[in-house]
């Protein structure tokens, strides 16, 4: 494995992350998922397998806590990504998702994430008709939640998400497939009721 400027930069970072986290994790104040409702925008980068780059779309997300250590999580999300050959895949996520949280009652927590999603897809070409797709989708990965005060909550996450791949026919009739799977990160605002 070949040790470069960025992986070795990546590792100081989550190093100090770690250092840090249980310094955070004593502090007074409100805890995480201590609240049982919050909502809010969120930011999410989505880089599929075979599109020429990742994208940024905006969303929302609720979260509900019957639990400290159990969160509910409920997004909807816009994402376009373009593909070679012009072709362009709009979708709108909609994602259940299940939260464990590592350290309840702080105001700092790593968390782990897994659940499923609905993806309403829709594949444009030049000179072929629209066409629509409803594809299902797991997907898993964790995240961090920092809660500076009683009523609002931060967070950021990864996920991979599994998705069946894409098909697109050309003006040629050539048909095309692109793997839509991916990695997915996301910032959010939570205001927290």
């Amino acid at each position: 494995m070949e040790w470069n400027d960025r992986k070795i930069k990546g590792l100081i970072v989550a190093a100090g992350m770690l250092l840090v986290l249980p310094l955070l994790a004593s502090a007074e104040g409100p805890g995480v998922g201590d609240s049982g409702f919050s909502l809010g925008p969120r930011a999410s980068y989505f880089k599929a397998k075979d599109a020429e780059k990742g994208t940024w779309y905006a969303g929302a997300q609720a979260r509900l806590h019957p639990t400290s250590v159990l969160g509910l999580e409920g997004s909807i999300d816009y994402r376009k990504n373009k593909y070679a050959g012009d072709v362009t895949i709009k979708g709108y996520p909609v994602q259940a998702t299940l939260l464990v949280y590592l350290i309840p009652h702080s105001p700092v927590s790593p968390y782990l994430l897994g659940g499923a999603g609905w993806y309403f897809t829709q594949v444009e070409s030049p000179g072929i008709a629209k066409k629509t797709d409803n594809r299902f989708g797991p997907h898993a990965g964790g995240g961090l939640e920092v809660k500076p005060d009683p009523w609002l909550s931060v967070d950021g996450s990864y996920r991979y998400i599994w998705l069946s791949d894409v098909e697109s026919s050309n003006k040629n009739a050539i048909t095309q497939k692109y793997r839509d799977s991916g990695s997915m990160i996301t910032v959010a605002v939570n205001f927290l009721f």
